[in-house]
């Protein structure tokens, strides 16, 4: 059976407005393309994009977000809510520069910056701690205004595991 060009031809001219409808052909974010920054994130919720949707964007998109001490203050300052910050940073966790080292003046930054508690003891937890806990180091972060709970996250970052417990039923070797 031999189809005719007429026919062919008929065909996509009807179907063609099908092909061209929104939603139907797969834009550049759709096939990966796009990837989300900290900006991407401000304008969505700047354009009062509902939060979920905001939440399926970060956990289904690649993404580049800087959240550097700076960055988080940034993100801050644009109003961002807490739990949208938090997203991001565990979505950045898994990138080559995502353990960045954290300094007292960081921490100072990010508390004058007037970040949460939740979010600097998060930052601490996934840096790499090069903290000054000297008695002269606390009381410098006691003068700045750093929570006791912020410090105490700090001392956590830097305290070494203590050694494993011995097995069961045998007593620790005298040294």
């Amino acid at each position: 059976m031999r189809i005719s060009p007429r026919i062919v031809v008929a065909a996509l001219v009807l179907l063609a407005p099908l092909a061209l409808a929104p939603g139907l052909v797969p834009n550049a974010a759709a096939q990966g393309g796009e990837v989300l920054t900290n900006e991407s994130i401000v304008q969505m919720v700047t354009g009062k994009v509902p939060k979920d949707l905001i939440v399926t964007k970060i956990r289904t998109t690649k993404s580049t977000f800087d959240v550097s001490a700076a960055g988080l203050i940034s993100l801050n300052t644009s109003k961002i809510p807490s739990d949208i910050i938090k997203m991001m940073m565990n979505a950045a966790a898994g990138s080559k520069d995502a353990k960045e080292t954290l300094t007292n003046d960081a921490v100072i930054r990010m508390v004058s910056g007037q970040l949460s508690r939740d979010i600097i003891v998060t930052k601490i937890q996934m840096s790499r701690p090069d903290f000054d806990l000297t008695t002269n180091g606390i009381i410098n972060l006691n003068q700045n205004k750093v929570s006791q709970d912020v410090v105490k996250a700090m001392m956590a970052a830097t305290s070494s595991p203590p050694p494993p417990a011995p097995p069961a039923g045998k007593k620790p070797e005298a040294r």
